[in-house]
C-alpha cells in the first residue's frame, strides 16, 4: 500500500493543482462567453487518480468522493448509521481506507 505521507501530499497537490484550474477558468470565462471549463478533460490527472485508487486498494472510490463530493463535511457513516467517520484531513481518508474498507 502506499505511504500515508506519500497519499497526502499527492492529495494536496490535487486540491492546489484544482485551485489554480478554478482560478484560471474563472479568467477564460471574463473573456469568454462564460462557457470554459478548464481541466474537466485532464488526462494527466485520471491517470494520477486511477494509480492512488489502485495503490491505496480504494475499491470504493472514496478518493474521488473526498476529492469532490465529499465537502463540506467530510463526513461517511456506516449504513446503519451507529459510527462516524469525520475525513477532513487526506491523513483520515488514508487510515479509513486502509482500516474499514477492506
Amino acid at each position: 500500500m502506499i505511504s500515508k505521507e506519500l497519499f497526502c501530499k499527492v492529495l494536496q497537490l490535487l486540491k492546489e493543482q484544482e485551485a489554480i484550474d478554478e482560478e484560471f477558468g474563472n479568467a477564460l470565462q471574463k473573456m469568454g462567453n462564460g462557457f470554459f471549463v478548464f481541466g474537466s478533460e485532464n488526462k494527466y490527472r485520471e491517470a494520477l487518480l486511477m494509480l492512488l485508487k489502485e495503490a491505496a486498494h480504494d475499491q470504493y472510490d472514496y478518493i474521488d468522493w473526498w476529492l469532490y463530493e465529499g465537502t463540506p463535511d467530510y463526513r461517511v457513516w456506516t449504513d446503519d448509521e451507529r459510527k462516524e467517520w469525520y475525513l477532513k484531513e487526506p491523513g483520515a481518508l488514508y487510515d479509513f481506507i486502509r482500516d474499514e474498507c477492506k
